[in-house]
């Protein structure tokens, strides 16, 4: 019989910033899931501005849930994750306890595509008194495989969100996401292997124009 992971086979995380610096996260669910690289993740942060200031988090294909604890250790006042792996969805329970954080991180053992077919429920449920920062990670085929789900899930979210708000997505070289999704503004960076873009929503009715 194949035995579960261990903790000795579990991947190691390390949260990079904030009031749980250089705390660690375990994650005993599927090996094959692949965390965003420690280097690129700490540069996503930085293209977010670096901290944050009380922000809704939405993590999609949650799998470790290191965005989410990242987010909060660095000012988000909540968060919510989406992950059909049972196993992965433990873990990350597991992974809030230890932080201490258990009561502002919501883990839903839930396959993404299906709360994305009932999308509107699911934000209708979000707080609108704050920005959303919203995660949005799947493995990369999918991209591929779920073009369509995926581009009209963040284009409601685009619409939806409130203003402050940011999606971000990570693919790689086989899917452009600002040519495959044009609706949206995109701020593409590239960290080998990962493509990170960034979606941000301001209102320009806020934005002062210059003085002539």
């Amino acid at each position: 019989m194949r035995r579960g992971p261990s903790k000795k086979d579990a991947t190691v995380l390390r949260i990079t910033s904030g009031q749980l610096k250089n705390k660690k996260v375990r994650y005993n669910g599927d090996p094959a899931t692949r965390p965003m690289k420690e280097r690129t993740r700490e540069a996503v942060f930085s293209l977010l501005g670096g901290k944050f200031d009380g922000e809704f988090v939405v993590e999609l294909f949650a799998g470790t849930g290191i965005l989410t604890f990242e987010a909060v250790s660095r000012g988000a006042s909540q968060g919510v994750m989406y992950e059909l792996s049972r196993p992965a969805v433990t873990s990350m329970v597991e992974s809030a306890k230890a932080l201490g954080i258990a009561d502002v991180v919501r883990v839903n053992n839930a396959d993404t595509f299906r709360m994305l077919k009932r999308i509107e429920l699911a934000v209708a449920a979000w707080p609108k008194d704050r920005p959303w920062i919203i995660f949005c990670c799947p493995p990369y085929r999918l991209w591929t495989a779920q073009t369509d789900s995926l581009r009209s899930a963040l284009e409601f979210f685009a619409a939806e969100m409130p203003d402050g708000s940011q999606i971000i997505c990570e693919s790689d070289k086989t899917f452009d996401l600002a040519k495959q999704i044009p609706s949206l503004e995109w701020d593409v960076r590239h960290y080998p292997p990962a493509f990170i873009g960034v979606v941000r929503k301001f209102d320009e009715s806020s934005v002062q124009p210059l003085d002539e």
